[in-house]
């Protein structure tokens, strides 16, 4: 069976671009303020592990964004949870999400592209990067 030429012309087009046409476009220019699907959850500096163990479940989220007086001090993730807390013997009920936290996370702009974005979660080995503005 013999392809036409307009045939094998189109799918070398196709297989060159496996997927959006776009892609490349989106990610160098779409913000990832734009991008971003959830937004933050944020607990206070004070809250309680117990209650941020509760939220973050509940809120189908991997991390926290820590705030005092209205300013990021911190994130707390999954990463932590394993690292900081389970094995050890912290009393969950008195426990400040600001006791084991990760202190000064990198953020970035939320004009920051979809591309920088994920280029620096990938050099730096991170899951979530607060956005702020």
């Amino acid at each position: 069976m013999k392809i036409a030429d307009d045939d094998t012309s189109r799918m070398l087009e196709e297989e060159e671009c496996p997927g959006s046409p776009d892609l490349e476009s989106v990610l160098a220019n779409e913000s990832v303020g734009s991008a971003a699907s959830h937004p933050a959850l944020l607990v206070d500096a004070a809250t309680r592990l117990v209650r941020v163990l509760q939220l973050m479940p509940e809120g189908n989220r991997g991390a926290v964004l820590v705030v005092s007086n209205g300013t990021l001090v911190g994130i707390f993730t999954e990463r932590d949870v394993l690292m900081k807390v389970a094995g050890q013997s912290t009393d969950l009920e008195h426990t400040a999400v600001s006791q084991v936290m990760t202190v000064d996370p990198v953020t970035l702009p939320v004009e920051a592209t979809v591309a920088f974005a994920l280029n620096e979660m990938v050099i730096e080995g991170f899951r979530h990067i607060p956005l702020v503005d």
